[in-house]
């Protein structure tokens, strides 16, 4: 029996779920063993046509940033962006079918996954939720349904546990921030009010970590 795999696609990592044998939902490590995996894609320039995806591609960057991709969810939707590389075009969409093809392809040693639903920020309009959909459609995924982030953490807990009444629910991510208020009532929700910061993320503090010891540097 096909069942339906959850897809995290994150600013920074990205991970798939799906359920165990006891009807728990449970990460499914990659092909590196390890249960999430660098939303970076590197377009190889020494092998021709070859693109590295994930830790591979973290770990090969350095050899040329300019073919290095990261923190691609921050452009979905901006028809301006695109990274060129050796002449073609890619669009934010498409490099990030590229992290959900591997997923695909890495969590499917047991059985094949096919149907998914996707989560993605609170925030997100039609035109970026569009695109999430359309990056999974290239990746080979039958995208039944997209969720919101919030949303599906707010759905685990009130499954598994005792909650109740209105909650909030903040999720701090990589590269976004989610607020999302709700009125919980067992298994039915509802979304009293919803906002997010698509720039402020992990790895925001780390770059105002790095400014604050570059001056601290330069003072002393």
């Amino acid at each position: 029996m096909k069942t339906i795999a959850g897809i995290d696609l994150g600013t920074t990592f990205s991970a798939l779920a799906r359920l165990n044998s006891i009807g728990r939902p449970e990460i499914v490590p990659n092909s590196e063993g390890e249960r999430i995996t660098p939303s970076a894609v590197y377009f190889d320039d020494e092998e021709a046509g070859a693109i590295r995806v994930g830790l591979e591609a973290v770990n090969c960057r350095q050899l040329n940033p300019d073919r290095a991709v990261r923190w691609i969810k921050r452009y979905m939707g901006d028809t301006t962006w695109k990274k060129t590389i050796d002449g073609r075009d890619w669009t934010p969409e498409e490099i990030s079918s590229l992290i959900l093809k591997k997923l695909k392809q890495d969590c499917s040693v047991e059985s094949p996954i096919e149907d998914v639903v996707i989560s993605v920020p609170a925030h997100f309009d039609e035109v970026r939720r569009k695109v999430t959909m359309d990056a999974g459609k290239m990746a080979g995924l039958n995208v039944i349904g997209i969720v919101n982030e919030p949303v599906a953490a707010a759905l685990y807990y009130a499954t598994t546990q005792n909650v109740n009444g209105r909650v909030m629910v903040y999720d701090l991510g990589g590269g976004t921030f989610d607020v999302t208020i709700l009125d919980i009532d067992g298994s039915n929700m509802k979304i009293v009010c919803s906002q997010g910061d698509h720039a402020l993320g992990g790895v925001d503090f780390d770059k105002k970590v790095i400014e604050l010891f570059e001056a601290a540097y330069k003072k002393e």
